[in-house]
């Protein structure tokens, strides 16, 4: 995949667009979730880049018009994997510059939009209690998570 971020400062205005919910819903694609979880993984502890990550989801989502609910919007336990994904991944490529481990990153395969369901049936990921809650995987436990 062609790196979509190709400097700091295209990183930085996704991440602070996410931070002062000034990016545009169609901005806020799976890539663009992503970079802005290694930034904050980058900036912060695992658990306090949850926090933020957790919490600002939620509340982007309801600035831009988006609603969180038991069938859309914040899911938890996508975003506790993709958090573990990639504080492992950030913990692995430590020394790297913030473009060259998003570059990394959205080549690699951890990166596709379907790779939670590597681990899990799309029934339970998809299920109102793991947009709720963490449910642990069903198919198989990832190394990295």
């Amino acid at each position: 995949m062609k790196n979509l971020f190709q400097s700091e400062p295209e990183i930085l205005s996704v991440v602070n667009g996410f931070r002062d919910r000034s990016l545009s819903k169609e901005q806020w694609t799976h890539e663009a979730h992503q970079v802005t979880a290694i930034w904050f993984h980058l900036n912060h502890t695992p658990p306090e880049a949850l926090c933020y990550l957790r919490a600002g989801i939620i509340t982007y989502n309801e600035a831009t018009g988006g609603k969180n609910t038991h069938t859309d919007g914040y899911h938890e336990t996508l975003t506790l994997f993709w958090c573990r994904t990639i504080a492992g991944f950030v913990g692995e490529n430590a020394g790297m510059s913030l473009v060259a481990l998003c570059e990394k990153f959205l080549d690699s395969e951890l990166a596709m939009k379907d790779y939670p369901l590597r681990f899990y049936t799309r029934d339970r990921l998809f299920s109102v209690e793991a947009r709720a809650a963490w449910m642990e995987p069903d198919v198989k436990v990832p190394t990295n998570v």
